[in-house]
């Protein structure tokens, strides 16, 4: 069974990339470990997205035509997700596991991920109750998730009584944030939420807190792990949020097994294991269940089982898990790590 691993090896996305690989890693070999799936040892073949949405539907149509994977496993962002399923052609399913803008991502694809409006309703109405927050500013790349995620805040932001104060969206790659900067002092936000890429992310974040702003506002960062929080060690996070489905310093539900296994196998190797990485590992696990519902292992039925929308929910339940492994946790750093706050169901 040849399931293929799509991932941006380089760019912005990149920062990722060795987590995803080696959880993946782990997942297949714990299956072969165990006989494999319907009697078929699993390999993983592993290829660059790039970082344009023509490289990522070559890369695509390469694992389908090419290596005739039986199924696709990608994280990548939302702008490159669609060039990923038409590279496919229907010819394997797609599973997507990153944080995304929420909806249905079009028939052969499935979702593990967690959305804005999880995060950002439960998140925003708790930094008006613990924090007093009243005026939110919107920071993000200029593509499909921060522009959704900008209208999800503003939605979240009403519905926690506060007031929505500002918005700017920049291109990837902008690293003069003078403008930005200037807007959040002007605007006087409590808290500002940020939507960007990866590194983009990083280094805005760093610009923040070597400008004097991170003292006096918070930030709400989307999409955003212990990988990004690692760059930003040497004195960027104070005041510093993120609201993911996984943290290391705060497992649950059953995952501390799998954090052993995988720092047994990869410590000092890889970066530690992050909400993306334990994403990637329930792929593997998902397209095993896809494999046993269809009876064969066979890209086109599978794909055809996900034309219509695989709920989350049933996704979990498929790999014998429970959908709460996705219920999100709203955590603050603390030097190099997260420490939770509030898990919220």
């Amino acid at each position: 069974m040849k399931i293929g691993l799509i991932l941006s090896h380089d760019g912005l996305a990149g920062i990722w990339t060795l987590g995803a690989q080696g959880a993946a890693l782990l997942a297949a070999a714990e299956l072969n470990a165990a006989g494999g799936v319907l009697g078929q040892e699993i390999e993983l073949v592993q290829i660059d997205s790039g970082d344009t949405q023509a490289s990522a539907y070559k890369a695509a149509q390469k694992l389908a035509l090419t290596e005739n994977v039986d199924a696709v496993i990608g994280l990548q962002s939302s702008d490159l997700r669609p060039a990923v399923r038409r590279g496919l052609g229907g010819l394997a399913p797609y599973i997507y596991t990153p944080h995304y803008e929420g909806g249905f991502c079009g028939p052969g694809t499935a979702q593990l991920g967690i959305t804005d409006s999880e995060v950002l309703n439960p998140s925003l109405e708790w930094m008006a109750t613990n924090r007093h927050a009243k005026r939110f500013f919107f920071v993000g790349n200029d593509y499909i998730w921060p522009r959704v995620a900008h209208g999800t805040t503003e939605e979240a932001v009403q519905h926690a009584g506060g007031q929505f104060v500002g918005e700017m969206l920049l291109p990837f790659g902008q690293r003069d944030y003078g403008e930005v900067l200037d807007r959040i002092r002007k605007a006087q936000p409590d808290v500002v939420v940020i939507a960007m890429l990866g590194e983009d992310s990083v280094c805005f974040n760093r610009a923040f807190a070597d400008d004097g702003l991170s003292g006096r506002i918070t930030r709400l960062n989307l999409a955003f792990d212990e990988t990004q929080l690692m760059a930003l060690a040497d004195g960027g996070t104070e005041n510093l949020f993120a609201a993911q489905a996984y943290f290391d310093t705060s497992r649950g539900h059953g995952r501390d097994a799998l954090a052993e296994k995988y720092d047994a196998c990869f410590s000092g190797q890889r970066p530690t294991m992050t909400a993306n990485s334990v994403q990637c590992y329930d792929a593997i696990y998902l397209v095993a269940a896809l494999a046993r519902q269809v009876g064969r292992v066979d890209g086109c039925r599978m794909a055809h089982f996900l034309r219509p929308r695989l709920q989350r929910d049933h996704a979990y339940r498929l790999i014998g898990r429970s959908d709460k492994d996705a219920s999100v946790r709203l955590a603050e750093a603390d030097g190099v790590e997260f420490r939770v706050q509030r898990a919220f169901a």
